[in-house]
């Protein structure tokens, strides 16, 4: 070999090879290990050096082997052609054509090439390399294989310094039983974690798609978090699917968090909230600051719990609110300490109430219990401990009550077991009043109340007559006691007739309207009107209405998300 041409190409491998610092440089040896033919081009290019046939360089721990090479001493490039091969240790390169700017300390790579390092794979046509800048970049079917991760793309870059992997033009990812898309994307193998960014889509072990527009995914602790509006659907229903403002899921245990505004909808069920926590496996979750609504527009608002879709239960404490939509403009409010929802086939069967502080049926029909149950099989409301009802100037207590409703939750008739009372104030002195140990109620349509029956061993006592004796207004007051007592009511208010069948016994006591000042009352009367408890209900609509901008929010998102996915 001529030893001019073997100065030149020892030159151009040293800058190859190797950057590190100037006395380092010194101490490297360069090697031509083997070329079959080396020719200068003395008509075209006095600068031209080629090197023909099994071409083999070593440096530093490289291997370089190529079919021919081209050194071009003015311009400082080194091409190489055929069979490239760049190895080390931990590093080799394979691809048609290999070429590297001296000046501009850039390494290109063309032609079906194939990178391995240590646990990494890279297929491209084509990579390119700063030495300077330290940012590596492959372009053009380009696919990444890292441990258990694959990675498709057009552009894929790596910066040394930052340790990132990013690519900004659409890429497919592949981890475990996971596939994912995202337009742009960063990956840090050193944190083994990766950030995603615009029509970012999901799928998680062929249970979950999920759709955001932007994810974190940390693959050694296999967390996803989303910083963005997000939604996470039942492959196997598409009806089920988790939406929320921001939040974390857990894939392995299927566990999904969130501190925000999220929302569950499962089997025609929406649960909402601020918090929430839930446990896809199980079925069981925890949430605050309720809002639940199911397909019979039966909603509860406020308050905090559990919820199990296996069992079909959800449980509120801290003083939730139940909302039942009879029609456009009435409705049923529970007010409460606790809740409980029982669940089956998408619908509400069994609602438990604890201490209830108020029942409202439109604006007439007021209560309050201890303890509530209502249950769907005979659309019916049970009333326990110490319950009391007001119907307009009307009041209604005993042991237990019970409301049966019609199919469009109209009231049908209302039944009072054990100590039954009815009061009805006429004013402040006066006040019809019977006793018994069973009563019921009727209604006719809008829930008007129209007749009232009251059984076993009954005592009354009714302020419904005036007469005029010589002149002066007397008042006849009728104290009856009898096996049973029927009772017809006028527009729900007015006694219209009162009946007392069997063993009556009936007195009726005279008096002038201006000496009467003794009220006359039945053993265990107790006229509370001071403890009707008040409907909040512009309160509550008002919260339902935040909750409505909120789901239509949500469904803006949700179209605007999975539009662009």
């Amino acid at each position: 070999m001529n030893s001019k041409y073997y100065f030149f190409l020892l030159g151009f491998i040293f800058l190859f090879f190797y950057e590190g610092n100037s006395k380092e440089k010194k101490k490297i040896q360069i090697k031509l290990i083997h070329a079959d033919f080396i020719q200068k081009n003395e008509k075209n290019d006095k600068n031209a050096f080629f090197l023909i046939g099994r071409v083999h360089f070593q440096h530093n721990g490289y291997e370089l082997f190529c079919d021919r090479a081209i050194y071009y001493k003015k311009s400082n490039l080194f091409s190489g052609y055929g069979n490239v091969q760049l190895k080390s240790d931990k590093n080799k390169i394979f691809s048609h054509e290999i070429e590297y700017h001296g000046n501009s300390k850039n390494l290109k790579a063309l032609g079906k090439v194939v990178l391995f390092q240590e646990n990494i794979k890279l297929t491209a046509n084509a990579i390119n390399y700063n030495f300077r800048k330290k940012i590596f970049q492959a372009i053009k079917n380009v696919v990444l294989f890292f441990n258990e991760l694959k990675l498709s793309t057009n552009i894929l870059e790596y910066n040394l310094h930052l340790k990132k992997i990013s690519y900004k033009k659409g890429g497919f990812v592949f981890y475990k039983d996971s596939a994912l898309y995202s337009k742009e994307g960063d990956f840090f193998p050193v944190k083994k974690k990766a950030k995603l960014k615009f029509e970012v889509k999901l799928i998680l072990s062929k249970k979950y798609t999920v759709y955001s527009n932007a994810m974190e995914y940390l693959f050694q602790k296999n967390k996803i978090s989303f910083p963005s509006p997000t939604i996470i659907i039942e492959r196997n229903n598409t009806n089920n699917f988790i939406y929320t403002k921001e939040g974390t899921f857990l894939p392995k245990e299927e566990i999904f968090l969130s501190k925000k505004y999220c929302s569950i909808h499962y089997n025609g069920k929406i649960v909402a909230g601020d918090y929430f926590f839930f446990d896809h496996k199980k079925k069981y979750g925890f949430i605050k600051n309720v809002f639940l609504e199911d397909k019979e527009k039966s909603y509860v608002i406020g308050g905090h719990g559990y919820f199990d879709f296996v069992s079909g239960l959800i449980s509120l404490k801290n003083h939730p609110v139940s909302v039942i939509k009879i029609s456009a403009d009435n409705s049923i409010f529970l007010y409460s300490d606790a809740i409980k929802i029982y669940f089956k086939n998408d619908s509400a069967y069994l609602i438990q109430v604890f201490s209830v502080k108020g029942f409202f049926l439109n604006e007439n029909l007021q209560g309050r219990s201890d303890y509530l149950i209502y249950k769907k099989l005979d659309n019916s409301i049970h009333f326990y401990g110490n319950p009391i009802f007001w119907i307009n100037n009307q009041q209604f207590s005993g042991n237990f009550i019970s409301i049966h409703l019609k199919k469009d939750f109209l009231l049908d008739y209302l039944k009072i077991f054990k100590n039954a009372f009815y009061i009805k104030k006429i004013n402040s002195n006066e006040f019809n009043q019977i006793q018994g140990e069973i009563m019921i109620g009727f209604f006719h349509p809008k829930n008007i109340l129209s007749k009232i029956l009251i059984k076993g061993n009954v005592k009354s006592i009714i302020f419904p007559y005036f007469f005029q004796d010589k002149g002066n207004m007397k008042k006849i007051i009728n104290k009856s006691s009898c096996g049973m007592i029927d009772v017809d009511l006028e527009k729900g208010k007015k006694i219209k007739k009162i009946s007392c069948i069997n063993n009556a016994n009936s007195e009726l006591l005279f008096l002038h309207k201006t000496n009467y000042k003794e009220p006359l009352f039945l053993p265990n009367f107790s006229w509370i009107e001071k403890e009707k408890p008040k409907n909040e209900k512009y309160l509550i609509h008002k919260k339902m209405e935040k909750y409505r901008r909120e789901s239509l929010l949500e469904k803006k998102e949700i179209k605007k998300i999975i539009k662009y996915n």
